[in-house]
C-alpha cells in the first residue's frame, strides 16, 4: 500500500467522523474524542471506520468491542476455515451448481460448455432467462433477457457473450411468499459454519429484498436486508441497506415487513445444513437461497462472508465470540 491510500483513507475517515459529530450536534471536543477513540479502535481491535461509524462501533463497552467481529477477525476465520484449493466450488457459479445441483432446481448453462444449438435450444426453451457474467461479483453485469423468439435474436445473444463466460439460468418463479413488488427474486442469506465434531452452527438468517427496477437483490446493488428470527422465519427489525437508512417498510410498495413470516422456513435450514456437510474442506459459508413454490433452489455459497451484514444490522451482533468457539 503507497502513501496515497493512506492519506485517503484517513480523508475518509475524517469526513465520516465529522457526519458523526454533526449527527450527535456535538462540538469540537466530541470530534477529538471520536478521533482518539477511532484510532484506538482501529489499532486494538483492527475496527474499520465504516465499523466505528455505521456498526455503532462507537458506542460499544469494551467488553462489546472484544466479542466483535472486525474485519481482521474475520479474515482469521476465512484463512482457518476455508482451504484454497477447494474455494473454486464456491467462486465458480458452474463447479457450485454441480457440486450441489441436489439443491440446484432450476435449469442452467455455462456458455463456454455448449455449442450454439444447445445454446439456442436453452434460450428457446425458457421465457426469461437470467445472464451472469463470471468474471464480475456481487450482482453486477447481471441482466435479463425476455422472450427470446427469433433466430436473429439467438444469434445476437450469443455473439454478445462469445467474449467472456457467462452462465444463463431460468428465471426463479418466486414463492408468493417471497413477493414485494419488486423485480428482483428476493432471497434469504444465510450463514454456516461446519464445526470440529461435524455439527453445523447455523446463524445469522437474512431476508435481501431488492427495490424498484434491479434485477437482483443484495444490499451492494440497493436491495435491504431484515434480520430473521433463526427459529421462527419471521422479519425481526428495520432493514439495512447500503444508503445506511432502515426501512420498517419496503421501500416503493409500503408492505410493513416487521413480524413477516418467510415461507418453507425449516426447509431452508435443513437445506442449507445438509450442504454445509457436503463441502468440509470450507467450513466457513454464507449461502443464498430462494423460495420457490415447490421448496428452496440454492443460488450460491459465499467463502468471504459480509462482515458489514454480519455485525453492522440486526439485533444479534458480536459474532467473533461466538464463531471463535468453533473455529
Amino acid at each position: 500500500m503507497n502513501l496515497k491510500f493512506y492519506f485517503d483513507y484517513l480523508g475518509k475517515c475524517n469526513q465520516m467522523l465529522k457526519e458523526l459529530v454533526q449527527e450527535k450536534g456535538g462540538s469540537t471536543g466530541l470530534r477529538i474524542y471520536f478521533w482518539i477513540d477511532y484510532l484506538w479502535a482501529a489499532m486494538r481491535h483492527g475496527c474499520l471506520i465504516r465499523h466505528y461509524v455505521y456498526g455503532d462501533f462507537y458506542k460499544m463497552s469494551s467488553f462489546e468491542r472484544k466479542r466483535s467481529l472486525t474485519y481482521p477477525r474475520i479474515c482469521k476465520i476465512f484463512k482457518k476455515c476455508n482451504d484454497p484449493k477447494y474455494i473454486h466450488l464456491l467462486e465458480s457459479k458452474r463447479d457450485f451448481n454441480l457440486h450441489f445441483s441436489k439443491f440446484v432446481k432450476r435449469d442452467w448453462l455455462y456458455n463456454r460448455e455448449a455449442s450454439y444449438d444447445e445454446f439456442r435450444e436453452f434460450v428457446f426453451g425458457h421465457d426469461s432467462i437470467i445472464v451472469k457474467p463470471l468474471e464480475l461479483c456481487e450482482g453486477h453485469g447481471i441482466f435479463r433477457v425476455d422472450n427470446v423468439r427469433t433466430e436473429a435474436a439467438v444469434k445476437e445473444l450469443y455473439n454478445r457473450l462469445n467474449d467472456a463466460p457467462y452462465m444463463l439460468e431460468e428465471c426463479i418463479v418466486p414463492d408468493k411468499g417471497m413477493e414485494f413488488g419488486n423485480k428482483s427474486v428476493n432471497t434469504i442469506k444465510i450463514d454456516t459454519l461446519l464445526k470440529k465434531d461435524g455439527e453445523v452452527f447455523v446463524f445469522k438468517p437474512a431476508l435481501r429484498v431488492g427495490v424498484g427496477d434491479a434485477v437482483v437483490d443484495n444490499y451492494g446493488s440497493g436491495g435491504c436486508v431484515y434480520d430473521v428470527d433463526l427459529e421462527l422465519g419471521i422479519v425481526m427489525c428495520p432493514s439495512f441497506s447500503k444508503d445506511n437508512k432502515q426501512h420498517r417498510k419496503h421501500p416503493g410498495t409500503d408492505i410493513t415487513m416487521i413480524g413477516y413470516q418467510i415461507p418453507h422456513w425449516q426447509e431452508v435450514i435443513n437445506s442449507v445444513t445438509e450442504a454445509a456437510k457436503m463441502l468440509p474442506q470450507c467450513r466457513f459459508i454464507g449461502w443464498d437461497v430462494a423460495i420457490t413454490p415447490d421448496g428452496i433452489d440454492l443460488i450460491e455459497g459465499n467463502h468471504n462472508l459480509d462482515y458489514e451484514l454480519m455485525e453492522f444490522q440486526g439485533i444479534h451482533r458480536g459474532w467473533w465470540h461466538e464463531l471463535n468457539k468453533y473455529i
